[in-house]
């Protein structure tokens, strides 16, 4: 599936960025109107857009889901390393952020790159494969681009996830040659569990035993959809976990998984609940999730 290359700068004055979502201004912005798929790319004034990086998941830094307050995940363990590691790998050499975690102040105030985009999800941000510098050699603005694994393994989405401090989390608008070569690199991060990366502290496939919520914001490691639907269930029903598998039924979200051909529709399909203990039973690079 070719992808749309798109030259432009990070701005990140006045934004919250994450571990895998910033701000991106296209040098054109008139080539957001061609991004594939039925979703359109959101703008700002100055013609930017949130870009959503493909194919992986970092820890929240503050999530609101069903609010009105924030949430994060622990972010001494992972969730501000992801976003400190984008910034600085982009070439941001300074910045400033308040407790909102919005950036007041940015060394240098934009960078040069360009996004390779494969569509944009319902929220409006482009999803896509960052790139930083110069255009890939013999191409041009605009261009239209069968992307190979090369080309991922030279994004900021590759470098978060080989360094192990984000999670893969995969749909169906992914390539299969891309998502098999960012599903390696994720099972070599996990291998490692480098200290500092979410492999060393995750709990996910091990089993996260909640108390409040509380567990997942400051305690316990876990999956980013994971916590985020756990984080919403837990500030609706409160802290025990026995309707869980019902609440995540109630979802409906689709998935595949490599031995079964039909889709599956429910992550209470992958997901134990046992003494308020929470399970996923299968690889996170194994689940491909079905995209709306």
């Amino acid at each position: 599936m070719p992808m749309l290359l798109i030259k432009g700068t990070y701005r990140i004055l006045g934004t919250q960025p994450d571990g895998d979502t910033l701000h991106f201004t296209p040098q054109d912005p008139g080539f957001w109107c061609d991004v594939p798929g039925r979703n359109r790319v959101a703008r700002n004034s100055r013609g930017g857009g949130k870009l959503r990086l493909d194919g992986i998941d970092a820890l929240e830094t503050h999530y609101q889901g069903v609010g009105p307050d924030f949430v994060n995940q622990p972010l001494d363990d992972g969730a501000h390393s992801a976003r400190d590691e984008l910034l600085k790998w982009l070439g941001f050499t300074t910045v400033v952020q308040g407790e909102d975690e919005k950036v007041t102040a940015s060394t240098p105030e934009t960078v040069p790159g360009y996004v390779l985009a494969g569509g944009a999800d319902t929220y409006g941000r482009c999803i896509a494969m960052a790139g930083r510098g110069p255009l890939p050699s013999g191409t041009k603005d605009g261009d239209r681009i069968d992307v190979d694994v090369n080309l991922v393994n030279q994004s900021a989405n590759h470098h978060l996830l080989s360094r192990g401090l984000v999670y893969p989390t995969f749909y169906t608008n992914l390539p299969q040659e891309l998502r098999l070569d960012m599903a390696d690199t994720a099972k070599q991060a996990r291998t490692s569990a480098v200290p500092g990366s979410v492999w060393a502290k995750d709990a996910t496939r091990t089993g996260a035993t909640v108390t409040g919520l509380s567990s997942i914001t400051t305690d316990l490691v876990i999956l980013p959809k994971l916590f985020r639907r756990l984080a919403d269930y837990i500030r609706l029903f409160g802290p025990s976990l026995n309707c869980f598998p019902a609440y995540l039924a109630g979802e409906g979200e689709e998935f595949h998984v490599p031995e079964q051909e039909e889709s599956v529709r429910g992550l209470q399909h992958i997901v134990t609940v046992t003494d308020n203990t929470v399970k996923l039973t299968r690889d996170i690079e194994d689940i491909v999730l079905v995209d709306k």
